[in-house]
């Protein structure tokens, strides 16, 4: 997976305000761009003659002007040195129309955004571009084209409530939101990358970064590694599922194979590695029994590639992509990427069979050869209901599902669909998923989602164990955790957070702490976070946000916030308030209201987030 929140570039797009259309594209010189911070350089090979290659802790300082009450189209190309890392481009300073759009694509790859301006915009504007890893990235190409006139709508009183768009892709209807509830309720997650990877303690992506062919990387497995060892010593699934517990997680999410194809779980296909044959154990097994035991929710990560097969990155045998491995084109890699496509079948089915009810199913990895889209990768997995009779990579029938009702033979999603009937599937797949994810721990903007959509973070420099994890300096703060989590909530977004074990099953001392003291929070101010709803108004950046449940209504003060008194949109007629408090503290909190308008007062902002519950005389939105 991609790694999060080692470096930070921060590019400002200079416009003037009478602007139609801007271009950056980094082939001329002087294009008004400074580096704030770091190093930034001008290289060759971009998408287009030059691009912009963003370096760790560097920051290019460009501003934009946009003008006022106009809707602009945004389109960029990014690009990352490989898919551990991730970057994000971002829209800022346009109060109320911010946005971001994030790529971990090791292939150049178009992000598109609209925004809008208000009659407020008189200046300001920025697009940050915010690279998370240690490696490279880069992009180009940046366009800023005004497109229209654009005029905000002014509410009466409670803005129209955007439903999600329950659609069939590939053959297979998304979710329903009467299946999708759990998670929305959820709110928080414990996500969990282990792996053989946590012995050399440099991140999950060690073996691709490095170039270990299988054969060497296959050792970690046992002790003559040494101190590199995945020795599983300490391996206790109840201590994962107690630190769940402590930080207020509702679900637990665990690697159950991660792209280095060793598979924690007992399999029985023939080119199998796992845990089972190493270590006699199935940690898999173990896991899904403490989560009984602990009444969490249940999701594995399942990668679809596989970097012990060379066919990964050769998948027609006629034109291997560049790797790190040194395998060139050879006509045998289109059948080895037929039996890891094969293997994805068999260890699925097996997963989603022998452990009983899953909730949830997050897939990895569905870019082939780590340059196309996942999207594009489904050609290949047959993200889809059925089997294709006349696909390159044809399944075994021994490998094989039928549909119990056509008797056809079922394609991955069909399967799981199948065998695991209410869980959730998200969309790495190539199939558009019953929810999205947006990774990394950089920050949550724009507006209420629509459709579900979980943040997944690492706290740490990497998802997977590195002895960086165990330096209080490299993991995220109490407080940026929070505001992250804030973000989310106020969004009607699900926060996933990720810890990762070292090779013993320990998870490092301080993400532990750091996960209790965000717990304590957590419970203090459970009932403005559980099983609440983004809204009813939109956010304002840095300044606060809403969330709403039966007939209480939460304003989220964020740290930026610093006003004795705040007057808050209108509510629908005949919405009176009764009482108002702060929800940790159960203090009474002064307001007043004048028709549809409320207003807080004698409000005393800390630096920190203030959550205060506003009691309705009805149920919000009802």
């Amino acid at each position: 997976m991609r790694k999060t929140l080692v470096s930070l570039l921060v590019l400002m797009i200079s416009l003037s305000a009478q602007a139609q259309h801007f271009v950056l594209d980094f082939d001329h010189q002087n294009q008004g761009w400074t580096v704030s911070t770091g190093s930034a350089t001008v290289v060759e090979d971009g998408y287009q003659g030059k691009a912009l290659q963003l370096n760790p802790h560097s920051m290019v300082t460009i501003r934009m002007n946009p003008q006022a009450q106009s809707t602009y189209r945004l389109t960029a190309y990014l690009k990352t040195a490989a898919g551990d890392t991730h970057v994000t481009l971002q829209g800022t300073e346009l109060y109320g129309h911010e946005f971001s759009l994030s790529s971990a694509l090791a292939a150049w790859t178009k992000v598109e955004q609209v925004f809008s301006t208000d009659a407020g915009q008189r200046k300001g504007g920025r697009l940050e571009v915010v690279f998370n890893g240690s490696s490279k990235a880069w992009i180009d190409e940046i366009k800023v084209e005004r497109i229209g006139d654009y005029v905000a709508p002014i509410y009466k009183g409670f803005p129209p409530l955007k439903k999600r768009e329950v659609v069939t892709d590939f053959g297979v209807p998304m979710q329903p939101d009467e299946k999708i509830q759990w998670l929305c309720d959820a709110k928080l997650g414990l996500f969990i990358h282990w792996g053989l990877y946590a012995g050399p303690a440099q991140g999950e992506w060690y073996q691709q970064n490095k170039g270990i062919l299988p054969e060497e990387y296959r050792k970690l497995a046992y002790p003559a590694s040494g101190d590199e060892y995945f020795d599983a010593k300490d391996f206790d699934a109840r201590k994962w599922t107690a630190l769940a517990k402590k930080m207020g997680a509702r679900y637990v999410t665990l690697t159950t194979m991660h792209h280095d194809g060793y598979a924690l779980f007992e399999s029985h296909y023939m080119n199998a590695f796992t845990s089972k044959q190493t270590h006699n154990r199935d940690f898999v097994r173990e896991f899904v029994d403490a989560c009984h035991k602990d009444s969490l929710r249940i999701g594995f990560y399942k990668t679809l590639i596989n970097w012990r097969y060379p066919g990964y990155y050769d998948v027609t045998g006629t034109n291997c992509k560049k790797n790190s491995f040194g395998y060139t084109t050879a006509a045998w890699h289109q059948e080895n990427a037929r039996q890891m496509k094969e293997e994805l079948y068999c260890q699925t089915k097996e997963l989603l069979t022998n452990y009983g009810k899953i909730d949830l199913l997050f897939w990895d990895g569905g870019w082939i050869a780590q340059t196309p889209s996942d999207r594009e990768g489904a050609r290949v997995w047959e993200s889809y209901q059925y089997l294709t009779p006349d696909n390159p990579w044809p399944v075994n029938p021994l490998f094989q599902m039928k549909d119990t009702e056509s008797g056809k033979p079922l394609g991955l999603i069909g399967m799981c669909r199948q065998l695991q009937p209410d869980m959730l599937i998200n969309a790495r797949s190539g199939w558009i998923g019953d929810y999205t994810n947006d990774e990394g721990a950089h920050d949550t903007k724009g507006e209420i989602r629509s459709g579900l959509v979980e943040k997944c973070m690492a706290i740490g420099p990497y998802w997977g164990f590195s002895h960086e994890d165990e330096h209080p300096e490299s993991v995220l703060s109490v407080k940026r955790i929070k505001r992250i989590f804030a973000d989310c909530l106020i969004r009607n977004m699900v926060l996933q957070i990720n810890v990762g074990p070292d090779r013993h099953g320990n998870v490092p001392k301080i993400m532990e702490e750091r996960l209790t003291q965000f717990g304590e929070w957590v419970k203090k101010n459970q009932e403005a976070i559980y099983a609440t709803k983004g809204g009813p108004w939109q956010p304002k950046e840095d300044q606060y946000g809403f969330c709403y449940k039966d007939d209480i209504i939460y304003v989220y003060l964020l740290d930026g916030f610093k006003g004795k008194s705040l007057t808050l949109p209108p509510t629908d007629k005949g919405y009176q308030i009764v009482k108002a408090y702060l929800v940790d503290q159960k203090e009474e909190v002064r307001v007043s209201q004048k028709g549809q308008r409320i207003t807080l007062h004698q409000l005393h902002p800390t630096g920190d987030i203030q959550i205060i519950a506003l009691k309705m005389n009805k149920t919000i939105r009802q």
